[in-house]
């Protein structure tokens, strides 16, 4: 989708990859010597609103900058990104999920923001968790405006009718298993204890830090034993065949509406933050508990929601880091937004969010497991977007009895190496 700013011209998605680098270069500046930003971000009509307001307080505060915003949804956001950039035509200001930046900051995408620490972009207040969050290697390429960490949602109504006391730090697998059990018994045949969370592969990489292994080595190659992933996805589909978990029958490809959103299930795993919209559709209360664990290990951490960053071909890097430092950091902007990105990202802004109602639980959650997560860990290496893809491919080919465990883990390992190497 397209927004128009105050003066700015209107504008398509922009985004860029390494081979669209040399052809062009963007932003503009007129002969007034006005400058014009381009700003693109993903998120639904809601953040849009939001964020473009934002973006006109920023454009009040700084007469001489205009900013041009365009957005677009998580999927399409990225074949955009791609679609622009062979267009020689990047934004100057763009949003950057956690999983993209070791890959589009090592191809030559992102602007190093180093000079701009501390002099521009202000980043002494970041919350715990976020401090390197950005960073690859000795370069500082983006900024996050958010914090989300892994977390276990359900009906507490639900949850208390059927005799179970809420989840704390420290319940296994197998009470995690035994609630599905007593859920079961409690809701009947036409609405599931869970829905399933096997496609997702930030919820293998915590399973695995729980035991000690990591989804990565240090030099990008896959960091587990097949025997690992075997184990994995035998769990869950021990569930599915005791029907504890809703199938992918069940389940619209592309809904953006969770299972539990619709009420097909009572409970489910994702993003703390992704509980507010959760909740709107669920139409009752939600509650929040820790991940389940088998270890000492919670395994989780916290994650930027998102970041921004500056292309390396912006002719305006200062004017955009201005514009990142005001949506990270100024009070007034962190009122408006609430916590439509996540949690803020910075103390001051925290400061500012009003977290009456589910924004609250999830600040109260976050604040529950402060001392239980393990650092950030770095961003996936390059390829690590495809290697997301194999799994969702494969779990879906195992969840509707195309290959089995053994054959989808075997396919797994040689897709993921392929895309790594």
């Amino acid at each position: 989708m397209i927004h128009r700013s105050r003066r700015g011209r209107p504008t398509s998605v922009a985004a860029a990859l390494v081979l669209a680098l040399a052809l062009g270069a963007c932003g503009s500046g007129g002969d007034d010597g006005q400058v014009e930003l381009r700003y693109t971000w993903w998120g639904n009509d809601q953040r849009a609103e939001l964020l473009t307001e934002a973006v006109e307080m920023f454009e009040r505060e700084n007469p001489g900058i205009t900013v041009a915003t365009s957005f677009a949804e998580f999927g399409s956001y990225w074949q955009r990104l791609a679609t622009e950039a062979a267009g020689g035509n990047p934004p100057d200001v763009m949003q950057i999920d956690y999983s993209y930046l070791r890959e589009y900051s090592e191809r030559g995408l992102l602007r190093d923001l180093t000079p701009y620490e501390g002099e521009i972009i202000a980043v002494d207040e970041l919350l715990p968790g976020m401090e390197a969050a950005g960073r690859v290697g000795d370069e500082y390429f983006a900024v996050p405006v958010g914090r989300t960490s892994l977390s276990f949602q359900y009906d507490p109504e639900v949850w208390a009718e059927a005799g179970l006391a809420p989840p704390e730090v420290g319940w296994s697998w197998a009470d995690f298993e035994g609630a599905l059990e007593t859920l079961q018994a409690h809701l009947g045949e036409e609405r599931f204890p869970t829905t399933s969370w096997s496609q997702h592969l930030t919820f293998f990489e915590n399973w695995l830090a729980q035991r000690g292994a990591s989804l990565y080595t240090e030099d990008g190659d896959l960091g587990f034993e097949e025997a690992d992933l075997t184990e994995y996805w035998e769990m869950v589909v021990d569930l599915q065949e005791r029907g504890l978990v809703v199938p992918h029958d069940r389940v619209v490809a592309g809904d953006t509406v969770t299972p539990l959103g619709h009420g097909l299930s009572a409970s489910e795993f994702g993003w703390d933050t992704l509980m507010l919209s959760t909740e709107n559709t669920y139409g009752s209360p939600l509650a929040l508990g820790p991940m389940p664990t088998g270890t000492d290990e919670l395994g989780t951490y916290f994650k930027p929601s998102a970041l921004m960053g500056v292309s390396a071909r912006s002719e305006h890097p200062e004017e955009a880091a201005m514009l990142i430092d005001f949506l990270v950091n100024d009070p007034e902007a962190a009122a408006l937004l609430g916590a439509d990105r996540g949690m803020p990202a910075t103390v001051a802004q925290q400061e500012n969010v009003d977290l009456a109602g589910p924004a609250g639980l999830v600040g109260e959650y976050e604040t529950s497991i402060e001392e239980h997560v393990r650092d950030t860990p770095p961003p996936p290496p390059p390829g690590g977007s495809a290697v997301e893809r194999t799994l969702i491919r494969i779990d879906e080919e195992i969840g509707y009895g195309r290959v089995t465990v053994a054959e989808g883990v075997e396919r797994f390992f040689a897709d993921a190496r392929d895309s790594l190497d």
